[in-house]
């Protein structure tokens, strides 16, 4: 394709992308700009980059991930989500992942409060009470504020929205002190969740 034809593509791009923003829409537009700004760094961090290692997952871990602004009914926005993905390794590039959300319907399912722990915001407290480093104070807080305020907050599993994503696409934690790689469903809900997938996507 010839430079001059690539940028014309990218300018009308751009301009389509404007239009969107200027119409000031909800839901899952509001974080649109951010959205379509960390897709560009993360597709430029890929390419520049070229990582060939990445961090590996363990089947039923909760992670955070930029699902983007999608179309129609695709899952769009930053989600917790559940790795359903067997024997991740450290060459492995991508995930499957099925999304969480807050709300309640009838094809989702209940998972409790996945996200609020209190034996882990126990030990932040603990530690928030022993460090005397500042730095390491504020972050600490940050992290028991967060947390602190999922207590009532439950969590749904959304099967029909089963997706692969690229682990470029997960999230870093909060800070050094936040504790969500340790979160990790029970095998019965994981099993729960094998059954609804099985259901959902198979004739068996």
């Amino acid at each position: 394709m010839k430079q001059e034809t690539k940028h014309l593509k990218l300018m009308k791009s751009y301009n389509n992308n404007v239009l969107i923003s200027d119409m000031n829409l909800e839901d899952k537009f509001t974080e649109f700009e951010n959205s379509k700004l960390n897709e560009s760094e993360t597709l430029l961090y890929e390419v520049k980059v070229k990582p060939t290692r990445f961090k590996r997952y363990s089947r039923g871990q909760i992670v955070k991930v930029k699902f983007g602004v999608n179309i129609g009914s695709e899952f769009s926005g930053d989600h917790y989500a559940i790795v359903i993905s067997k024997q991740d390794t450290m060459l492995n590039p991508i995930l499957h992942v099925i999304p969480l959300t807050s709300k309640k319907h009838n094809y989702n399912i209940e998972l409790n409060n996945l996200l609020y722990n209190e034996d882990e915001l126990n030990n932040l407290k603990e530690l928030l009470s022993k460090d005397q480093d500042k730095n390491n104070i504020k972050k600490i807080k940050k992290c028991i504020k967060y947390y602190s305020n999922r207590k009532d907050k439950i969590s749904y599993a959304c099967i029909k929205h089963l997706k692969t994503v690229s682990k470029l696409s997960i999230c870093k934690p909060i800070n050094e002190f936040d504790y969500l790689n340790k979160v990790k469903i029970s095998n019965d809900l994981l099993r729960k969740i094998d059954e609804e997938i099985v259901r959902e996507y198979t004739l068996l």
